[in-house]
């Protein structure tokens, strides 16, 4: 498929999720959601509730994380320093909403001792993402998600609803690695926060509505799918 094409095509999703669902105000931080303020978060505590926040949403629903945040936030559990000083147990226990709780106590305390060494979450300076990677239970979605969401780097964030959107739309096949379903959007998009920003949020908010596993077509803002193409027609 020409480069040309696939950007018009990205470009045009884009248009019709914002047209049908609006500014998402993502990453939902102490307070809610905040659509417009790409700003967030700004403190040290902010920062880390979203670095967390990224690491306890592997492998379960938002919902799922945000009832673990909300533990941690009531235990005084906010900053590096908080968590290294956890008892890991106590950790897991706090966590276990989210599921995987033991190896996600594992995580934040590994994401925590980083941070509590390279000592800057008071200020906007990104760590490299080959360093974040390098952590034990970090990926390429936690990664990105982070320099994103709490450092405000441009870089698009993929996870499982982008697949299957772009899958469906027919933009890509579905089982090309994490970097090269990430470079479409590089490619196809101006590399700004906001718009990285709201097309991740916008995606996840369409999958919930509309793309989900066993997808709800009525009413799709979306129409060049290839799934609803194969769709019975039931008009009268």
């Amino acid at each position: 498929m020409a480069a040309d094409h696939v950007a018009g095509q990205v470009r045009a999703l884009y248009r019709r999720l914002v047209s049908a669902y609006g500014p998402q105000g993502w990453w939902p931080v102490h307070g809610g959601y905040h659509p417009g303020d790409y700003d967030t978060p700004a403190t040290p505590a902010a920062r880390f509730e979203v670095i967390m926040g990224a690491v306890l949403t592997q492998n379960t629903a938002w919902a799922n994380a945000a009832a673990a945040l909300a533990e941690l936030r009531g235990a005084g559990i906010r900053l590096p320093a908080h968590v290294l000083a956890a008892p890991r147990a106590r950790l897991a226990r706090l966590v276990r909403s989210s599921g995987y709780f033991n190896e996600k106590a594992r995580k934040l305390a590994e994401v925590a001792g980083f941070f509590s060494r390279r000592g800057a979450l008071g200020s906007a300076a990104a760590p490299a993402r080959d360093h974040l990677l390098s952590l034990w239970g970090v990926g390429p979605e936690t990664a990105d998600s982070i320099l994103l969401y709490a450092f405000q780097r441009p870089v698009f964030v993929v996870d499982a609803y982008t697949r299957r959107i772009l899958a469906r739309i027919g933009l890509i096949e579905g089982r090309e690695p994490y970097d090269e379903i990430q470079a479409v959007f590089h490619r196809s998009l101006r590399h700004r926060v906001p718009l990285f920003n709201e097309y991740h949020a916008l995606i996840v908010e369409h999958a919930k509505r509309h793309c989900a596993a066993r997808p709800a077509c009525e009413g799709c803002p979306v129409t060049s799918c290839r799934y609803r193409d194969t769709l019975p027609d039931r008009r009268p």
